[in-house]
């Protein structure tokens, strides 16, 4: 990926004068992203720049260095971890931030920042079918945002986090669902999909299903002969469509 140099100067100008997250947060960040070799030595300002066009265009080898090859992946997980703080405690153009980062192919929704990208798999294009179906309607903002964490948990292949969020991102959905419906208040969890059937808004044999995805989803560890990978990306997949199954519910 290209990122524009606007991108990098917001991101880069709240270091500037010793300003902005502290070294330790600056080393963190891209630790979490697996690129902490591409963070350079100085002030922080030229820590945070050297860092992104390293993992932009790569970085020779020098006497005290090794050369590493340019980064997509992590210079995406760096770029969204790192926004999402800058724009979490009112270090830039919040605004400005959102326009550059999404012309640079980001996904931001109040404020959270997912290093998404293109949607060449068809489980990609359900899962962006899904995000965009959230932008359209306000009283889902909840799921839209567990869901938008769950993928950038993903993305940098946190596991445990994106299951618990996209459990949570499919929970908050049918909750929605049911309060659209004009389900009383109390109705949440599987009391709000028990509800939802027993309304006749979801079949039978589709709330089997669902009811089955969710003792899935509730339950700790992997899945005995899967891969935490293969396990998070099964959760995702169910997770996904039976939101954009939900979502084709509301009225």
């Amino acid at each position: 990926m290209t990122l524009s140099n606007r991108t990098i100067a917001l991101l880069s100008q709240p270091f500037e004068g010793g300003g902005g997250p502290s070294h330790s947060v600056v080393e963190l960040i891209w630790e979490g992203a697996r690129a902490s070799d591409y963070l350079g030595e100085g002030n922080k300002l030229e820590r945070v720049l050297g860092g992104l066009r390293s993992l932009q265009i790569g970085r020779k080898a020098t006497v005290d260095s090794l050369a590493l090859p340019p980064d997509e992946d992590k210079l995406r997980q760096v770029v969204a971890e790192l926004a999402t703080r800058l724009m979490a405690q009112d270090h830039v153009d919040v605004d400005e931030l959102h326009r550059v980062l999404t012309d640079d192919g980001f996904a931001v929704f109040e404020g959270d920042v997912s290093a998404v990208k293109p949607a060449d798999q068809p489980a990609d294009r359900l899962a962006q079918y899904v995000e965009d179906l959230f932008e359209s309607r306000s009283a889902l903002s909840v799921a839209a945002n567990h869901y938008a964490q769950a993928t950038r948990a993903f993305d940098r292949e946190d596991w445990e986090a994106a299951n618990a969020q996209f459990r949570s991102s499919f929970d908050a959905t049918f909750d929605a669902l049911a309060k659209a419906h004009s389900a009383p208040a109390a109705k949440k969890g599987g009391s709000a999909r028990a509800w939802l059937q027993d309304q006749g808004i979801l079949e039978e044999d589709a709330a089997e299903l669902i009811k089955s995805f969710a003792r899935f989803a509730g339950r700790a560890g992997s899945h005995a002969g899967l891969s935490a990978a293969a396990d998070a990306q099964l959760r995702r997949h169910f997770a996904t469509a039976l939101i954009a199954f939900a979502l084709a519910k509301f009225p």
